[in-house]
């Protein structure tokens, strides 16, 4: 398999397991929404928000810094696994500690609100392991058996929660399918890492090693801070929203953001297929690195701008469809939240650019100043027009964070082009655009495939991907076939 093929694979995989592993999640979100409503899923939804927290803050960054450097000593990949998985679990228990002190003595939620927290929030530590894991395969570069394990626990996250509810069971017990789905799905991880470390012979011993674990802890600050702002990026608008609004005003905005799960999740599959290649290229063929830098820059443009503009047109049948009557203060939000999704995409290479060139300290800082800037509009924007309010600060700060890592970027590290041709997906978009909304009264799938096939149809003539990109896919098709 070529490097392409490797890529193309690798990305598709990736996004099979980010989106399984979400999945599980979001219906059952759906589900909870459809036989208890706006309040009890908008409980969920903030459990899920505080575990989003803990875990976040509890990573450190460990699972970029081992994607990053393993790639170039895979012979070491046992010591990386030992030291930082066990580095991970106690990270972990201590920030599962501090937010049960947190909620203990200090919460704004009734007691069972609080007890779902405190329950899903288990789930942090046997996804610990699973992100650790993870993350091996990663710079390994085979994604098949995190797919696995996704599947795994997504699997039974939905048939167990799907019993409980025809049960008649309430949220309190239904969160604790959670951490038992997550506990599960590590099983799948043991056949895997056997065969890996058959195929990858290591000239390390794999055991605790405390002069590594400081080594490796001496690359965490910028990573933590980094994470620690994209939580509070990406989580702030939820979390002010439960305490400004209600638990119903949460349900209905997190009812927008489940739609939107598949459109953040690709992002983040390229972004796990991409970032071991880009790395590897960073040591071995810095060429070869800008020239993938410049078309991943031009293809996500080309693919994100139609989904945006189809997913706007066609919000109020898309939220009726999956949530049904009581969501409709949803349409709103999912139709500026999706544009927020285009910069998401944008931004994937410049944001893998900085880490590979270790900048993550200018990131660390510019990620900083665009989540103030979220934190400062959501305050202003919530009371005055509530959940739209919180969506628009969603859109110009993503917009803001796209803008200054692009900046940076060609400031500094990568000199070319790397923006992408808007003329001619502009134009292919303006005609899908046109067929979408005069087909918008017609059955849902209809007007989406009219879309699809209206978009294809005018990148193919406009010549949206290049010839020579053309010639080269169908020869990568013609040696697999």
């Amino acid at each position: 398999m070529n490097t392409v093929q490797r890529l193309l694979s690798n990305t598709v995989l990736a996004f099979i397991s980010s989106i399984v592993v979400k999945a599980g999640n979001a219906l059952l979100f759906i589900l909870i929404g459809r036989w208890l409503g706006p309040g009890e899923s908008g409980a969920f939804s903030l459990a899920t928000t505080y575990y989003t927290f803990v875990f976040g803050l509890s990573a450190l960054g460990l699972h970029e810094i081992m994607v990053r450097d393993l790639p170039a000593r895979r012979d070491e990949s046992g010591r990386y696994l030992v030291n930082y998985l066990t580095l991970r679990l106690l990270l972990s228990v201590a920030a599962y500690g501090l937010l049960l002190l947190g909620l203990r003595l200090f919460s704004p939620y009734s007691a069972t609100t609080t007890q779902i927290i405190l329950i899903l929030s288990l789930a942090v530590i046997p996804e610990a392991v699973f992100s650790i894991c993870q993350s091996l395969f990663e710079a390994h570069e085979r994604l098949v058996t995190p797919m696995l394990a996704s599947i795994a626990s997504s699997g039974v996250k939905l048939l167990a929660g799907f019993w409980l509810l025809r049960q008649g069971a309430q949220v309190v017990q239904i969160a604790w399918v959670i951490p038992i789905a997550s506990a599960a799905s590590l099983i799948v991880f043991a056949p895997g890492l056997a065969r890996l470390f058959r195929r990858v012979p290591q000239r390390l011993p794999a055991r605790l090693d405390a002069a590594f674990v400081r080594l490796q802890l001496g690359y965490t600050p910028s990573f933590f801070v980094i994470q620690f702002f994209s939580l509070l990026d990406y989580q702030s608008d939820a979390l002010l929203i439960s305490l400004m609004l209600s638990e119903e005003a949460l349900g209905h905005y997190t009812a927008a953001q489940t739609i939107l799960l598949a459109f953040n999740l690709m992002p983040l599959a390229i972004r796990t297929a991409v970032y071991p290649l880009m790395s590897r290229y960073y040591h071995e063929a810095p060429d070869k690195l800008a020239v993938l830098y410049d078309k991943i820059s031009r293809y996500l443009f080309a693919l994100v701008l139609p989904l945006a503009t189809g997913v706007t047109l066609l919000a109020a049948p898309i939220i009726a469809l999956v949530f049904g009557p009581g969501f409709e203060p949803a349409v709103p939000v999912l139709q500026i939240c999706i544009w927020a999704i285009v910069f998401l995409f944008l931004n994937v290479p410049h944001a893998r650019l900085l880490l590979i060139h270790h900048k993550q300290r200018e990131a660390a800082r510019m990620l900083g100043g665009v989540t103030l800037l979220n934190v400062a509009l959501n305050l202003l924007l919530i009371p005055r027009a509530g959940i739209a309010g919180a969506a628009v600060a969603r859109l110009l700060s993503s917009f803001a964070l796209y803008a200054s890592f692009y900046a940076y970027t060609h400031a500094t590290v990568m000199k070319l082009s790397g923006r992408p041709s808007l003329a001619r997906p502009l134009l292919a978009n303006a005609l899908m655009a046109a067929a979408v909304w005069w087909l918008r009264a017609f059955p849902l799938p209809a007007s989406i495939a009219a879309g699809v096939v209206v978009y294809a149809a005018a990148a193919l003539l406009l010549g949206i991907v290049p010839p020579q990109d053309l010639v080269y896919w169908r020869e990568i098709v013609r040696r697999r076939d």
